[in-house]
């Protein structure tokens, strides 16, 4: 009996290491289905230039094959004229009709050099991304980015 929980509390403390280290950590559900059929924002021609006297953002459009399944997503703030970013004003919505506000989803992988989510999933369809964040001295900057994942036949 000592013997089969000494194996099993070795197991367990393997097991817990794997999930800590992200080996057997389920991707990040970026969007649900419901949420990636809303229909597409629409600008109408009169979109407003996006602000950018705060921090630098560097976030690239990403085409993802469907099959694939997963993917990483980085996005890197750099601070300007010293100032530190300010992580707690980070908002990373997916434009659609009526605008899905995903920062409760990517909080967790943001500090204040970006987002990092090695494994993201998202329904096959076009997305566009807007992320936005300002500094210690109210500087605020925004970005959009677009990430395409399609079906492989």
């Amino acid at each position: 009996m000592r013997r089969f929980l000494t194996i099993a509390g070795v197991f367990f403390l393997l097991t817990l290491t794997l999930v800590q280290a992200g080996i057997c950590a389920a991707p990040l559900q970026l969007l649900t289905m419901e949420e990636a059929a809303l229909p597409e924002a629409r600008n109408f021609g009169f979109a407003a230039a996006l602000r950018s006297d705060g921090p630098s953002i560097t976030a690239r459009d990403l085409e993802v094959t469907a099959g694939d399944r997963t993917f990483p997503l980085e996005v890197s703030f750099a601070p300007r004229d010293g100032s530190q970013v300010d992580v707690n004003t980070l908002k990373l919505e997916c434009l659609k009709s009526s605008n899905i506000d995903l920062t409760p989803r990517i909080k967790p992988y943001a500090d204040k050099d970006g987002v990092k989510v090695d494994s993201i999933s998202l329904p096959p369809g076009s997305y566009r991304f807007r992320v936005a964040i300002s500094d210690f001295k109210g500087r605020f900057s925004e970005k959009e980015f677009t990430v395409r994942v399609t079906v492989n036949y």
